[in-house]
């Protein structure tokens, strides 16, 4: 049905549109005269595939079997999503390619479309591994890959939108492909990673190479009035999140706030997330720490800082530190990227690795684009050196300056701006050296103000902890995290976790606990299994918001105390009566519920004491004209102040 009525209105504007359509005509004769496909991808196959999964199984794998959008099929053809499929196509060549002791005139495997899954989950994620159902028939695809998005939807250029997050997650399978060793250990963080949390220098990489796709992606985007709409979604990020941001921090530094903006992180930190992945990763001020003020326990200073709501300029990241966040290594690939070095073509001979027949040569310079040109040399460098060490960033590096020396000063200097190490720092960084406290139960989600989902144990790394992760261990003090750390930082670091017998004025418990809390595989691995058991997937998010409207109600319970005992001391005490009191106990519990709620959702607005105002003075407006029209003067006044009350809590907690 859309179609006919989108035909119908196209038949309708036909003469208008004649000059639209001859240029949409020519960028058509340009794309089926481009050379790319012919030598990357010769198969008149669809190169892209979308695909619903049937709620079947065969064994342990899905099946899926095609679907029709023409949402997506419309960004495929005209987004940045198109140029991501093309380095797909470069990556599958790059690892299909004819072994050395094969023939160089082999055909290598065809390589696959690229299949996207539009499913009802939340996020993206690479996958691999289907049977597709066609004709009755079940087709092997058990060892293809697949990205899985949530069904598109009409709009696609705002801050994160498919257009993006698409050749994101292609980024993860691309580098799942080149680096099969990608996952060979097992994450040892807890937490779940966001652009400037430090977690663990593997997870790092996965998850800051496939990051830098966004950016990239803005940028080369070919739609204009697209660009256009996501460049208009970043400066409207940046205003929300900027009003999100203060108030946050308010909570934390005000006494006795409702805590409405901690309560509501679940619904506005995603956008700041993906705000951070752009401004902060261009700019590089992600190779700064984040802010951590005291705020109470360690865990709470520790939920602070992985909330990372701004950068502290005189703070850089050590080189552990840097290695293992993500938006450092997307701040390295979009540098990298946005470089010079894009123009330098290599040796034709060099692209041969990249075509559907290895023994063709080509033009490269005529054939691939810039940025293909640039994403061949890192698809050789991650093929061939990354994983090789627990130090991805530090493989590719190093691995990049090998294969191409000429390029080596300019990588240099990318890498200082983007992340502010040196080539020295990465070359002596040092091992990661994991603890795990079993004593201490860790809320492993940043966005989870509350602390309703923790992991029974906290793990990191020594050589990138602060004094608020030393501190979550019993019998270490303030003083003596500060001791470790400032140890560490004078001696480059710690070699192995032995070296701490050597700190000066650590007491014997400070020792064994550190040493007591070398990090155990097997006790991570159940307790991890026992957890996401035990809360499952859809437990997740109703813990999640419980947990915040939980927490604002107890300090919205806190100040209903309050009022409720400045109410007795100038009105109830002059005349108790039981019954008079519950009624004004229920009454006035009703009204503060309102106006919470009315505040709560002025902050998912965007517009806090903008949208309060308006909504506080028609409330009043309604009780003084609706609600209490017929009651005496007395109780009109006394309701009037109540409101009053609440609206003066409610407004000084929204400031």
């Amino acid at each position: 049905m859309k179609r006919w009525k989108l035909l119908c209105f196209t038949g309708l504007l036909w003469m208008g549109m004649c000059a639209c359509d001859t240029a949409q005509a020519a960028a058509s004769s340009v794309k089926e005269s481009d050379s790319f496909l012919s030598y990357v991808r010769p198969d008149p196959s669809p190169p892209f595939r979308i695909v619903r999964d049937t709620g079947e199984k065969k064994g342990e794998y899905p099946i899926f079997e095609y679907t029709d959008d023409p949402k997506t099929e419309h960004l495929f053809r005209d987004s940045f999503m198109a140029e991501s499929v093309r380095l797909f196509f470069l990556a599958q060549n790059l690892v299909n390619r004819p072994k050395e002791t094969q023939a160089q005139t082999e055909l290598r495997q065809a390589s696959h479309p690229a299949y996207l899954l539009l499913s009802e989950r939340e996020g993206g994620f690479p996958g691999t591994g289907f049977y597709l159902k066609q004709n009755g028939e079940l087709l092997d695809h058990t060892g293809t890959p697949y990205v899985d998005l949530m069904k598109s939807t009409a709009a696609s250029d705002y801050l994160g939108s498919m257009s993006q997050i698409y050749p994101h997650e292609l980024g993860h399978v691309m580098y799942h492909l080149l680096s099969p060793d990608w996952d060979r250990t097992e994450s040892r963080s807890v937490d779940i990673h966001y652009v400037s949390l430090t977690t663990d220098r593997r997870v790092a990489f996965d998850e800051g190479f496939a990051e830098h796709f966004e950016n990239v992606s803005l940028d080369h985007e070919p739609d204009e009035s697209r660009k256009a709409g996501l460049e208009s979604s970043v400066r409207q990020a940046q205003l929300t999140t900027a009003t999100m941001v203060t108030g946050y921090e308010r909570d934390y530094a005000w006494p006795m706030r409702l805590q409405l903006y901690r309560a509501a992180v679940p619904f506005w930190y995603q956008r700041f997330e993906m705000l951070k992945r752009h401004d902060w990763v261009m700019e590089g001020t992600i190779r700064f720490s984040t802010t951590q003020p005291t705020v109470g326990s360690p865990e709470q200073s520790i939920k602070y800082r992985n909330m990372g709501v701004r950068y502290d300029e005189n703070k850089p990241r050590n080189v552990s530190e840097a290695l293992a966040t993500e938006g450092i290594v997307s701040a390295f690939f979009t540098k990298l990227l946005s470089s010079d070095l894009k123009h330098r073509y290599r040796e034709d001979t060099f692209y041969s690795a990249f075509l559907a027949d290895a023994s063709r040569t080509v033009d490269a310079k005529a054939v691939f684009t810039p940025l293909q040109n640039e994403y061949m040399k890192i698809f050789h460098v991650l093929h061939k050196y990354v994983n090789r060490t627990d130090s991805p960033l530090a493989d590719f590096v190093q691995g990049y300056a090998a294969e191409y020396p000429d390029e080596k000063e300019t990588l240099y200097r990318l890498l200082g701006e983007a992340t502010g190490l040196s080539t020295k720092e990465l070359e002596a960084s040092p091992a990661e050296i994991w603890l795990l406290n079993k004593s201490h139960a860790h809320s492993y989600l940043a966005i989870d103000e509350a602390g309703s989902i923790r992991m029974p144990f906290y793990a990191f790394d020594l050589n990138a902890a602060d004094v608020s992760d030393l501190m979550t261990f019993p019998g270490i003090r303030e003083a003596e995290a500060k001791a470790i750390i400032r140890y560490r930082d004078n001696q480059s670091f710690f070699q192995g976790l032995d070296e701490v017998r050597k700190i000066p004025d650590l007491s014997a418990e400070a020792i064994q606990a550190l040493l007591d809390g070398a990090y155990d595989p097997n006790f991570a691995r159940e307790s991890r299994a026992q957890t996401e058991q035990r809360l499952g997937e859809n437990g997740l998010l109703q813990r999640l918001l419980t947990g915040s409207l939980w927490m604002l109600a107890k300090f919205a319970l806190a100040w209903f105390g309050v009022f409720l005992l400045v109410y007795y001391l100038l009105v109830l005490r002059k005349r108790f009566e039981l019954r008079r009191t519950l009624r004004i106990i229920v009454t006035n519990a009703v009204k503060m519920s309102v106006l919470v709620l009315f505040a709560l959702a002025s902050v998912l607005a965007g517009q806090p004491l903008l949208i309060f105002a308006v909504l506080g003075v028609l409330f009043l407006v309604i009780e003084r004209f609706l609600v209490l029209r017929n009651r005496p003067q007395g109780k009109k006044k006394e309701a009037f102040c109540s409101s009053l009350f609440f609206s003066a809590v409610l407004l000084y907690s929204l400031s």
